[in-house]
């Protein structure tokens, strides 16, 4: 064990001072001066333990630690993008730790088999659409996303890009040969509540859940508000209603308590306070690791769209607007992890990961795993988010004795 790991502790202090937002948290979008010198700041301290560094493209900044030409990289990575006035933990978590292992093994006196590199992912919260600098390396992103991705505040991805001094001729210019990589590793806060609530400073991250999202449409007739009487009404907004509960109800009941069900966007049309809603969009997302039980509550949402659109005499259209299918870790890996969790006198259970990660992208093309740490009740995506400073060096030993293992086997273990 490395006691309170100094180094990383420094590293923390100076990467908090960049995107510290006056209004609170840090605020460092995609492809601004603040993500952008976040990456500056990764590549001096990689540069400062001997990696070389490189920018694909698309920007992410890869740091290599030189090993035996022949075998496929170990990569541990994360990201430095955050969200509005989020965390300093989420994503920066990874990649520090990451560096930080890579620090402990430049010292040694015998170089590893693998070469090792650290990745800092550019996007991965979704200033342009998730996970643009992972899906841009996998070859994931579509032909047209320079020019039609865009941010919140209309800003596009190519010209957002370009500002940042990185101008890819094609979506596809980062794209890598994933046979390249033995294995990816990534260690990130949890995001939630449960490790926190077990005591547990750390856990194995059995699967990145998967998604479905719907768009629902309830169309009924606007009336007025006074006069129009109860039993003669085609009210959009009462058979939104009566489908969120039974969209609730749904999840509660056939979701094996596993699953996760959210409405959290509803336009309402005509919005006026003295007129019946004639239209009323709701936006809703399912997850869960389950494929099968991803698939069957999918199916279920029109069915229940349908039967309250009836009950208030309107109409529903159900429209499937994104679907991602869950991504399992490598067994073999999680073994790793565990063994190694054990000899430093951890439990390490083993949980879910409702939320997406990088992880979850490179992880459906090459072996891949995640260690979690808590979560200070739960939160995440705010100022407040925190994860004690004791589960941080204990993670990051962990990752490093699973990291030289890796590094040392001419063969990554397999599920």
């Amino acid at each position: 064990m490395t006691g309170d790991a100094p180094h990383l502790r420094a590293d923390f202090d100076a990467l908090a001072a960049i995107g510290a937002d006056p209004a609170g948290g840090w605020s460092r979008p995609a492809y601004g001066p603040e993500e952008c010198a976040a990456h500056e700041w990764f590549a001096a301290r990689a540069h400062a333990i001997g990696m070389s560094v490189r920018q694909d493209a698309f920007g992410n900044s890869i740091a290599r630690l030189p090993g035996a030409d022949d075998l496929p990289v170990l990569v541990i990575g994360s990201h430095l993008d955050t969200v509005a006035q989020g965390g300093l933990y989420d994503g920066a978590l990874g990649v520090l730790a990451g560096l930080e292992v890579a620090r402990r093994i430049a010292g040694d006196a015998t170089p590893q088999a693998r070469p090792l590199e650290v990745i800092a992912f550019r996007d991965e919260e979704g200033r342009f659409g998730a996970f643009t600098g992972s899906r841009a390396m996998a070859g994931q992103l579509p032909e047209d996303a320079l020019a039609r991705m865009r941010a919140a505040d209309g800003a596009v991805l190519g010209p957002a890009m370009a500002a940042a001094g990185f101008a890819p001729a094609r979506a596809d210019a980062a794209r890598r040969d994933m046979s390249g990589i033995a294995a990816y590793l990534e260690l990130h806060i949890e995001q939630g509540p449960v490790l926190e609530a077990a005591g547990e400073p750390l856990g194995v991250v059995t699967a990145i859940a998967g998604q479905e999202r719907f768009s629902v449409r309830f169309t009924g007739e606007a009336g007025h508000a006074g006069t129009t009487p109860m039993t003669q009404r085609h009210d959009a907004f009462a058979a939104a209603a009566r489908f969120a509960d039974r969209f609730r109800e749904m999840i509660l009941a056939e979701g094996k308590s596993s699953a996760r069900g959210t409405i959290g966007i509803v336009k309402l049309s005509p919005n006026q306070g003295n007129v019946i809603p004639s239209e009323v969009t709701l936006g809703l997302e399912i997850r869960d690791i389950s494929a099968q039980l991803l698939a069957d509550l999918a199916a279920r949402v029109a069915v229940i769209a349908t039967e309250a659109a009836e009950a208030m005499g309107v109409t529903a259209q159900c429209r499937r607007s994104y679907g991602a299918a869950p991504v399992p870790m490598n067994a073999g890996l999680i073994s790793v992890i565990e063994e190694a969790a054990r000899a430093a006198g951890f439990a390490a259970p083993r949980l879910p990961s409702g939320a997406n990660h990088d992880a979850g992208v490179i992880g459906a093309l090459v072996p891949a795993a995640m260690l979690f740490v808590p979560s200070v009740g739960g939160l995440s995506h705010a100022p407040e988010e925190h994860t004690d400073w004791p589960h941080i060096v204990a993670a990051t030993d962990v990752l490093e004795s699973v990291t030289r293992r890796l590094l040392g086997a001419r063969d990554i273990p397999s599920c």
